[in-house]
């Protein structure tokens, strides 16, 4: 009988909705060497939890190997005890990033895990290979595989003591290993839910300590062949049309792409599958911070698919300095907005909250400066302690006193063999220039800004305040203090998302999981009520649930703010006028508590031609678009986008905690109604402000897949 190996990059997927939803392409990676090399070995993949707790309760295998990332850590520990629970001699190997960078501590880790017998350092492609062969080697004896020496690895000898090898230098032949995909691995995983995910390249030049790429292991770049990525962009497009045509999302691993000429090449080819399969619609990749020209024309091949992505992190020069990071100006930066709305397309950027050296103030002048800057979207996530990052190291730790707390990952978490299991991260809430009641004081106004300006939801609004010589900042913390004199839904929502704020925060790994380990807690988990992502939440409840009262608090204080310039005193009609841009905006924006409610059209009468206004750039005088009597007009999606939407809720669901992953898995602009006149005349050209460009999420972790979305939360 072959000997058989298990390769498990499991995600949680309790409760129907996938934690992290791109397909395991990192144990493919192994497997594809494993079929090559030892033919003798049967290996098998697996990404589903249930699917491996049948096989193994079924023929237990002979090696078991986890990947550890931050969001599948727990889940890897729980499946190594069943392991050794079923069968004592299965060899239970771990690997992955996530992993403290010490060696003291990479021993302790292991030490503390009593059904890993080894654990792997670094890249696993090849390592997984060595590992089965000298298993074999020794009959498959566990005990005799521990007195061996080994290398790049931590691992568990006979007499119970451990042992600890340094990492061996990456494989620069990238082209060695076999495509998992060309070779049919990853075919199982086309089942309607899964995304797939490419590597283009590996590594990183940039040496950011919070980020595990940021070390000097990651720090060369290895390509992939363009034939490669040609044929894998023609195999997965072909499959996802016949197998998973809902699924519009492809996911691009590489820590800078676009960054180079080559990126351009492929964005072309993606553009060609665009063409001939549908596929993709959306493109999920952290764009580097260098030759943004080289972007650009990535973006313009891929048809609104993907975004610029100029990550900054901080624009503050001492955080700067004490993460090792060096931005572009923001001069630069500026000239790079210019460029890339001549083109109509989009620019992105994020900001990491409670980095060492990191306040209020510094993080709320960085914020100031992009929106103003014209930033079209900018994420706002909290400083993980990601293992395998230089800053989660003791020494960093204890220089910049950071204090952290625990919470579950979004969505990371099931019942699984009669046990629960949570996956958790741990963030930074205060450092020694960052109090904890700054940090929440940052987190309100994360919130209001990612209802109020990400996703262009106020686009005109905004773009008409200024014309008035409103700020866009000014404007957006208007929005916040507006949030908070509310006496309706709007300050319930702002309260609420505080109180989760503080409730997901816990000072211990093991206190969060005791706490959600409880029944009654475990159900509001399961419900979505706690535990998830909470800015995607918020952000999904104001966009779906709560649009109507968003809207009449936006309009309203716009229109405060704009009566205190005197604006309305220069616009005739004021009141009819800003009541028809109150009904535009509302209508324009697809919204409803069910998947009929958001594709349903609505209709509204207007004495303004809105769409005409904005077209023609929002001029003071709108005289010229006052029409002789009201009309009706209708707001309707697109064709297009019903379809991404529709697509979108069968892969996800109109539950919120379906929405609050559906949020980052559309295109901008997929929710924007065409306005209509429903009286013959002719509709107004340019309406699109949102230009279908792809919504994106920044990872930290870019060791190749999903944190579960847990960063921005």
């Amino acid at each position: 009988m072959k000997t058989s190996v298990y390769l498990a990059d499991l995600r949680h997927d309790y409760g129907g909705v996938l934690a992290t939803d791109c397909m395991p392409v990192g144990v493919g990676y192994m497997k594809a060497v494993m079929d090559r090399d030892l033919p003798e070995v049967a290996s098998r993949v697996f990404a589903y939890p249930n699917i491996l707790l049948d096989a193994m309760k079924e023929q237990p295998p002979d090696v078991l190997m986890v990947s550890n990332y931050v969001w599948n850590e727990a889940i890897g520990l729980h499946f190594a005890k069943i392991a050794k629970r079923i069968n004592p001699d299965t060899l239970v190997v771990m690997g992955g990033p996530n992993i403290e960078v010490e060696p003291e501590r990479q021993i302790e880790f292991v030490r503390r895990q009593p059904n890993i017998d080894m654990y792997v350092l670094g890249e696993g492609d090849f390592l997984a290979t060595d590992v089965v062969r000298r298993f074999i080697e020794v009959d498959k004896s566990v005990a005799a595989f521990g007195d061996l020496e080994h290398e790049s690895s931590v691992w568990r000898r006979s007499n119970g003591e451990y042992a600890h090898a340094e990492m061996r230098k990456r494989h620069k032949g990238v082209e060695e290993i076999p495509s998992p995909w060309l070779t049919g691995i990853m075919d199982e995983f086309f089942d309607g839910k899964m995304s797939p995910i490419i590597e283009t390249n590996r590594g990183c030049p940039f040496s950011c300590s919070f980020c595990v790429q940021g070390t000097t292991y990651y720090s060369k770049i290895n390509d992939f062949s363009l034939e490669r990525m040609e044929a894998e962009i023609d195999y997965i497009g072909a499959l996802i049309q016949s197998k998973s045509p809902n699924v519009g999302t492809l996911r691009i691993a590489d820590a800078n792409y676009g960054m180079y000429e080559r990126d351009v090449t492929i964005s072309e080819h993606i553009g060609l599958a665009q063409k001939k399969y549908g596929w993709p619609t959306f493109i999920d990749a952290t764009t580097g911070k260098n030759r943004a020209d080289r972007i650009i024309r990535s973006m313009e091949k891929v048809n609104g698919a993907l975004v610029l992505y100029q990550a900054v992190q901080s624009l503050d020069d001492t955080v700067l300095r004490n993460v090792r990071r060096k931005n572009i100006s923001i001069q630069a930066y500026e000239q790079i907005r210019v460029h890339v709305r001549g083109r109509g397309l989009k620019i992105n950027s994020d900001l990491i909250l409670a980095l060492p050296g990191d306040n209020l103030v510094a993080h709320r002048e960085g914020m100031k400066k992009l929106l103003n800057a014209g930033t079209d979207q900018m994420h706002c996530f909290q400083a993980m302690m990601l293992k395998g990052s230089d800053m989660e190291s003791q020494e960093s730790r204890d220089e910049f006193k950071v204090d952290t707390r625990f919470r579950v990952l979004p969505k990371n978490y099931g019942e699984y063999g009669g046990e629960r299991v949570f996956d958790i991260e741990e963030i930074i809430v205060a450092n020694d220039t960052l109090p904890f009641e700054d940090y929440i004081r940052a987190r309100e106004l994360h919130m209001a800004f990612s209802i109020f300006w990400n996703d262009g939801w106020f686009s005109d609004v905004i773009s008409f305040a200024a014309s008035c010589g409103i700020e866009a900042f000014d404007w957006m913390e208007a929005m916040l203090e507006a949030m908070r004199a509310d006496t309706g839904k709007m300050r319930a929502l702002l309260d609420e998302f505080v109180r989760e704020t503080n409730g997901e925060l816990f000072a211990t790994r093991e206190a969060c999981a005791e706490f959600y380990g409880q029944d009654e807690n475990f159900e509001k988990l399961r419900r979505g009520e706690i535990g998830d992502n909470l800015m995607y939440k918020y952000r999904a409840a104001a966009s779906f649930l709560l649009w109507p009262e968003l809207c009449e608090l936006a309009m309203g204080e716009t229109r405060t703010m704009l009566v205190a310039a005197g604006v309305d005193e220069t616009i005739a009609n004021f009141d009819e006028f800003w009541s028809d841009f109150h009904g535009f905006v509302r209508g324009k924006h697809a919204h409803g508590a069910t998947e009929e409610a958001v594709l349903t059209p609505e209709s509204a009468t207007m004495r303004y031609d809105m769409a005409m206004w904005v077209s023609e750039g929002m001029p003071k005088d709108t005289r010229a678009h006052r029409l002789a009597s009201a009309e009706p007009f209708e707001f309707r999606l697109a064709l297009e986008d019903e379809r991404e939407l529709a697509a979108a809720f069968k892969v996800w669901s109109s539950e919120l905690k379906g929405l609050s992953k559906l949020v980052t898995r559309i295109r901008v602009g997929s929710q924007e109604r065409e306005c209509h006149p429903l009286n013959g005349r002719k509709l107004a050209s340019g309406l699109r402000n949102g230009n279908g460009t792809a919504a994106v999420r920044s990872e930290q972790q870019t060791a190749g897949a999903d944190a579960g979305d847990g960063q921005d939360g």
